[in-house]
Parts: C-alpha cells; sequence; structure tokens
C-alpha cells in the first residue's frame, strides 16, 4: 500500500532541501500534492528522483508546482521501465497484479465480514495430494 501523503511530505521536503526559498508546506499543500501523486499512481522512488530531475531541469526562480513534479516522476518512471528486462517487467507486474487482488479481497471482505478464498480440505493422514 502505498501512502501518498507521506511521499508528497517527503518530496515537499527535498524541494526545500534543494531550495532555501521554498515554503514550509502546509497540511493543505501535502494534501493536495498527494491527490496529483495519487492521480498517476507513482511510487516514492519515482517522485523522489523527479525532485531530483525537476531541480536539475530548472534554473533559478524556479517555483515548482505538482504539475511539474508529476510531469518530470513520469518520465522518470517511463526511463525506468524502458530499461526492465522482460523478466523484471513481468515481476512488477505479478507484484502489483498481486496488490491489487489482496486490496480487492480485504474491500470484500470489509463488506461482507465473510472469508475470502478457497479452503482447501484437510487430508488424512498419509494421503497424498499428487
Amino acid at each position: 500500500m502505498n501512502d501518498y501523503r507521506q511521499t508528497a511530505a517527503l518530496a515537499l521536503a527535498k524541494c526545500a532541501a534543494y531550495d532555501p526559498w521554498f515554503p514550509k508546506a502546509s497540511e493543505a499543500i501535502v494534501v493536495a500534492w498527494a491527490e496529483q501523486i495519487e492521480y498517476w499512481k507513482l511510487e516514492l522512488p519515482d517522485v523522489l528522483a523527479g525532485v531530483i530531475k525537476m531541480y536539475a531541469d530548472n534554473g533559478s526562480g524556479f517555483k515548482p508546482l505538482p504539475k511539474d513534479l508529476i510531469d518530470a516522476s513520469r518520465v522518470v518512471r517511463a526511463e525506468r521501465c524502458q530499461r526492465e528486462s522482460r523478466a523484471e517487467r513481468e515481476a512488477r507486474e505479478n507484484a502489483r497484479d498481486a496488490r491489487l487482488d489482496a486490496a480487492v479481497l480485504r474491500e470484500i471482505q470489509a463488506r461482507t465480514g465473510a472469508s475470502v478464498g478457497r479452503s482447501v480440505p484437510a487430508l488424512p493422514e498419509g494421503a497424498d495430494r499428487a
């Protein structure tokens, strides 16, 4: 599970480290930036690398807005994905599918109170499933 508020707070803190005039982020600012990060489903490493790219690509007087961070982070993510091998991509996709499946099962269980999934009956002692 991704904590988008924490990701936004860390990104804003990194912006402040690059820019001594960067304003202190209020809770409202953190929430607004988190909404954009969540909208694009960006992960913390890509967002932090996006901050680096954002400041590398812009000069004096740069005043970053959420779109600047999102654009830079999406470029970082796209470049990372393009460098992945087939095995790395499949592993990433399988892990994401598993997280999504687990989230759906938790939601069903929360709504119904029922245990979700199939149960496998116990075999008699000494029996083999093969």
